[in-house]
């Protein structure tokens, strides 16, 4: 009778107590949405071995071609296991979610004692009964935490793929670096081998001879250093990818970098970015949990529990004796006045962690712009000013040299001077898309 009694209580505690909670495939796929709205798609929740050969054999058909920023951004968000971790923290929190809707279990208790021939057995059953009435403050809670785990998560998808376009763009200038300035390289090769043919036949001095050899020695330094900084980009890239043996062999694609001038003007950036950003939402979102978590201290300060007791004892020989008793905290000590006091200064402190943040998106916003329109000037006075007038000084000296008027050296220095300037565009015009990269991010959007 009494195992009825009790089977019943917590059947109908259950059907009070249960709900549906959002599940963990239902809050991925609002990361992707959310990411979806700023240019960032088609993200993968590797959880299965099954998933996982699936992510191997996209990646492997991703690097089987000539690899674009687009591909690299694609394998960047399936294959990148930072962003694979932080996905977790969705899991975590949707679990906390489904946790904070549920009671906590009854205890059962049984004991048996002997006297005089006689025993006495006692089954008691307690059920902490207030919780039940926490359960929608707890659920609440858990909401908060879980949208802003989704925010988070969402805001480290787009910071990974405006570093994933940064790393990709370092890689491409440094290669294409290597490759613009074999061509420099050889012609102080050209200049030390004449220089060593006329310092032995008498017509070069030998100071000036060392000098040509110390330039030819310099330009060698330079280009091992150029072929250190591709090997450390293209590292930065497989660790952004999450590259590694046979999988690093891949080639970029030759396409050109381009110089864009920036569409949009300073004016609304700013709103936009805060409007936008995914972690100033969930900052606000912080500020929301805070507050709730504030309300639920205040409201369960002085009685936060009460247990409900059910007791049955059976004395052999008598009569089945059955209790009933309720338990619940006397606020004599703790009034839990620490609690709130700690929830208070929680909330305060989230609301000027929302107020920071707002101020520093802002000024990053201002500094982001200025930074993209300078790069971007720099970047058009070198293609239109640097490296148009080197190639006419270059042609100048190549029909002064075919008139006799200038010799080798100065033929020679002038065409390593083209080269050098067309690096310097290069260098400027992926300057300029980092730039925009970063613009993107900061404002939540496309320009």
């Amino acid at each position: 009778m009494v195992a009825r009694t009790v089977s019943t209580s917590l059947a109908a505690l259950f059907i009070l107590s249960g709900c549906s909670a959002i599940s963990q495939k239902e809050a991925f796929d609002s990361v992707n949405q959310l990411t979806a709205e700023q240019g960032v798609n088609n993200l993968q929740w590797i959880k299965t071995a099954q998933e996982a050969q699936s992510v191997d054999e996209s990646v492997r058909a991703l690097l089987s071609k000539p690899l674009t920023q687009e591909d690299a951004l694609r394998i960047m968000l399936i294959n990148n296991r930072a962003l694979q971790q932080s996905y977790e923290n969705i899991g975590i929190a949707q679990s906390e979610l489904v946790e904070a809707g549920l009671m906590r279990n009854p205890l059962l208790g049984y004991s048996i004692g002997r006297s005089n021939g006689a025993s006495t057995s006692t089954i008691s059953v307690e059920i902490a009964f207030l919780d039940l009435l926490w359960i929608p403050l707890r659920r609440e809670l858990g909401g908060l935490a879980l949208e802003e785990a989704i925010l988070t998560v969402g805001d480290s998808v787009l910071r990974s793929a405006r570093d994933a376009k940064k790393s990709y763009i370092d890689a491409r200038v440094s290669e294409e670096k290597v490759a613009l300035f074999g061509p420099i390289l050889k012609s102080h090769e050209a200049s030390l081998q004449l220089a060593v043919r006329q310092y032995t036949a008498g017509n070069l001095s030998k100071r000036d001879m060392l000098r040509i050899q110390e330039s030819y020695e310099r330009a060698r330094i330079e280009s091992i250093k150029l072929s250190r900084e591709n090997a450390a980009a293209r590292e930065a890239l497989n660790k952004t990818l999450g590259l590694y043996g046979e999988q690093t062999y891949y080639t970029l694609s030759t396409e050109s970098l381009k110089r864009t001038e920036p569409a949009v003007t300073e004016s609304g950036l700013e709103k936009r970015a805060i409007a936008n950003r995914l972690d100033m939402r969930s900052a606000m979102k912080s500020v929301d949990y805070a507050a709730a978590q504030a309300g639920y201290s205040e409201k369960t300060r002085f009685v936060d529990e009460l247990e409900l007791s059910l007791e049955s004892e059976k004395t052999t020989g008598e009569k089945r004796f059955n209790t009933f008793g309720i338990k619940l905290p006397i606020p004599i000590f703790d009034f839990g006045q620490a609690r709130v006091s700690k929830a208070q200064a929680i909330y305060n402190q989230s609301v000027h962690q929302l107020y920071e943040r707002a101020v520093n998106i802002r000024s990053e916003v201002r500094e982001g712009y200025a930074h993209l329109r300078y790069t971007y000037d720099i970047a058009h006075s070198y293609d239109e000013v640097i490296v148009q007038t080197n190639q006419q000084i270059l042609e100048e000296t190549q029909l002064m040299y075919n008139g006799m008027l200038d010799g080798i050296y100065e033929l020679l220095e002038d065409q390593r001077r083209a080269g050098e300037a067309k690096m310097e565009a290069l260098d400027a015009r992926g300057e300029v898309q980092k730039a925009q990269a970063d613009l993107e991010y900061t404002i939540g959007g496309k320009l």
